[in-house]
C-alpha cells in the first residue's frame, strides 16, 4: 500500500493545538483537570491532564441522560409516562428530589429531578424504566461508553456514588457533553433550569453559573471527597457554543469561577469558521477498475475550525489517500484523512470520503487496470 500526498493553501489564521493555550493568553486555572472544546469545530482549545483517570461524582449522569434522551427519542419511554417508584429508588443515599415509593411520578419530572438537583433516586428510577434494573442499565452505559471510543471511562452505578472501579477522564467527559449537546439539543433546556420543585420542596440548581451567567446553559455538577468539584458547562454566543469540563476545583465557588474562567477565555480568544461546504472537492483520487479514472473527495457536512481571534497565519492542508483505490466505490466510503497542519504540527484531522459513486469498468478497463497496478507495483 502507498500513500499519495496532495498539497494545497489557504490564507487563514491559526496556532498550533499544543500552543493554542499559549498563543492565546490561557489564564491560570486552579483545577486538577480541564478540557474546554468548540461545540461546532470539535475542536479542543486547551486542557490539562485530559486523560488522565478522575473520579466522575455526579458528572455520572450524563451518561445515564444520554441513554434516558435516546429512549425519550425512539419511544420506548414517554414524558408524560408515569413511572413507579422501587424500594432501590426511595432508599438510594446522596442527592434527592424525594420521591415516595409507590407513588408514580412521570418520566418528564423524574429526568428534570436529575438534571437539575442531580437527583440519586430519580437516577436509579430512569435505569430501572430503561432497562429493568441498574445492573442493566450500567451495562448499557459501559456499551455506549465503548461505542463513543471513551476509552478511559468504566462505570459502575448510574448515581455517581463512589465505587471502587468507576472512573473517567476530562477528555472523555467533554466527549459525552459533546454528545449530548449534537444528539439531543431538544432536551437542552432541561439542563438550564434554576430550579425544581416536587413533593412541597424547592431546590436549587447546584450549578451557579446559571444565575451569573444568561448564557450559560447547562450540564451538570459534582463533588466527591478525593475528587473534589467538578463541572461540565456549555456556553452559547452568538451561535457559538463552547463546552467546559473541569474536576478538582476547591470548592463550589472556586469551580464556578475557574469554568467561568474558561468559558469567557474561549469565548472570546478565539473564532469558528467554515473551512469547507459540504461537498465541496478537496481533490480527485484515482480510481483502478473504475468505469470513471478518478473520484471526487471532501465531506458530505460542513467542516468547521476555531481559531485565535487575533491571528493571522498560513495554514497548509495535507490530504493522506490509501493507495490504490479500487472499483466499485460508494458514496461516502472513506477515502483519506485531510490534516490540518500550521508548519509541520498538525493541529486538526477528518476523514474524506468519496462524493460520487463509481461503478466497475467493463472487463477489459478492468484487465487494462489490472496490468497498470502490476506494473506500478514493480517501482513502487
Amino acid at each position: 500500500m502507498m500513500r499519495i500526498f496532495f498539497r494545497c493553501f489557504c490564507a487563514t489564521m491559526l496556532m498550533g493545538v499544543l500552543s493554542l493555550a499559549q498563543a492565546v493568553g490561557l489564564p491560570e486555572i486552579n483545577a486538577a483537570a480541564y478540557a474546554v472544546a468548540d461545540e461546532q469545530s470539535g475542536m479542543i482549545l486547551a486542557s490539562q491532564d485530559k486523560d488522565a483517570r478522575i473520579e466522575p461524582a455526579a458528572l455520572t449522569k450524563l451518561m445515564t441522560a444520554y441513554l434516558v434522551f435516546d429512549a425519550l427519542q425512539s419511544g420506548k419511554l414517554k414524558a408524560r409516562q408515569p413511572l413507579k417508584i422501587s424500594a432501590a429508588g426511595w432508599h438510594t443515599d446522596g442527592s434527592r428530589m424525594f420521591l415516595q415509593q409507590g407513588v408514580p411520578v412521570n418520566v418528564e419530572t423524574v429526568v428534570q429531578g436529575m438534571l437539575v438537583v442531580s437527583a440519586n433516586d430519580a437516577a436509579i428510577t430512569l435505569a430501572e424504566a430503561v432497562s429493568g434494573g441498574e445492573k442493566a442499565f450500567v451495562r448499557r452505559m459501559n456499551a455506549e461508553a465503548q461505542k463513543m471510543g471513551l476509552e478511559n471511562t468504566h462505570f459502575v452505578n448510574c448515581t455517581g456514588l463512589p465505587a471502587e472501579g468507576q472512573y473517567s477522564s476530562v477528555g472523555d467527559l467533554l466527549q459525552l457533553a459533546q454528545a449530548l449537546v449534537r444528539d439531543f439539543p431538544q432536551y437542552q433546556s432541561w439542563f438550564a433550569k434554576k430550579s425544581f420543585f416536587y413533593n412541597g420542596v424547592t431546590q436549587l440548581n447546584r450549578n451557579l453559573l446559571l444565575f451569573r451567567d444568561d448564557q450559560v446553559d447547562g450540564l451538570a455538577v459534582g463533588y466527591t471527597i478525593n475528587g473534589g468539584y467538578n463541572l461540565a458547562v456549555s456556553s452559547k454566543r452568538n451561535e457559538r457554543r463552547v463546552i467546559v469540563v473541569l474536576v478538582g476545583a476547591d470548592s463550589s465557588e472556586a469551580r464556578a469561577a475557574e469554568g467561568s474562567k474558561l468559558l469567557g477565555w474561549a469565548l472570546t480568544a478565539f473564532n469558528t469558521t467554515r473551512l469547507y461546504p459540504a461537498n465541496y472537492k478537496v481533490a480527485d483520487i484515482a480510481v483502478y477498475k473504475g468505469a470513471t479514472g478518478k473520484v471526487a473527495v471532501g465531506f458530505l457536512r460542513d467542516v468547521y475550525i476555531t481559531l485565535p481571534s487575533d491571528g493571522a497565519k498560513q495554514l497548509s492542508t495535507e490530504l493522506e489517500a490509501v493507495q490504490p483505490v479500487v472499483a466499485p466505490v460508494r458514496k461516502g466510503q472513506g477515502m483519506g484523512t485531510l490534516k490540518l497542519l500550521f508548519g509541520k504540527q498538525v493541529v486538526a484531522q477528518q476523514e474524506v470520503v468519496a462524493l460520487d459513486s463509481v461503478g466497475e469498468a467493463g472487463w477489459f478497463g478492468r484487465w487494462l487496470a489490472g496490468v497498470s497496478l502490476w506494473w506500478h507495483g514493480l517501482f513502487s
